[in-house]
């Protein structure tokens, strides 16, 4: 039963990662997208309660701050890949240790910029 199980996450993990994850991930930029035009289009804010928003949503997210200034604020997360991982799984294991490590040491983290630009 398990080497049935295992023999089938592969295929699956295929599946999610290159058209499930990446459709996924294009939304997910959009949704911070459409928050940065929705937040700059607001002239009811100040900068400082732009900026503080933008710093809330980033920290909701789960993202940490690794960069904030009076005008700019960078967040940054790293993702785990199911997908990845279920393919790892369907490679014995072996791959899942492996893809596990390149997420500690080698994986880059979603970088989300938020900057305000004040009319003066």
């Amino acid at each position: 039963m398990s080497q049935v199980l295992m023999m089938l996450l592969l295929p699956i993990g295929l599946y999610t990662y290159f058209f499930v994850e990446r459709k996924n991930k294009r939304a997910y930029q959009e949704t911070f997208d459409l928050f940065s035009q929705h937040i700059s289009q607001d002239a009811k804010l100040s900068d400082v309660e732009k900026m503080q928003r933008y710093k809330a949503m980033l920290l909701t997210n789960g993202y940490t701050i690794t960069e904030e200034t009076k005008t700019r604020i960078v967040g940054e997360r790293k993702i785990l890949s199911l997908g990845l991982m279920m393919i790892g799984m369907g490679l014995y294991v072996v791959g899942l240790l492996i893809y596990i490590i390149y997420y500690y040491s080698l994986q880059k983290p979603h970088i989300v910029i938020f900057t305000v630009e004040s009319v003066a």
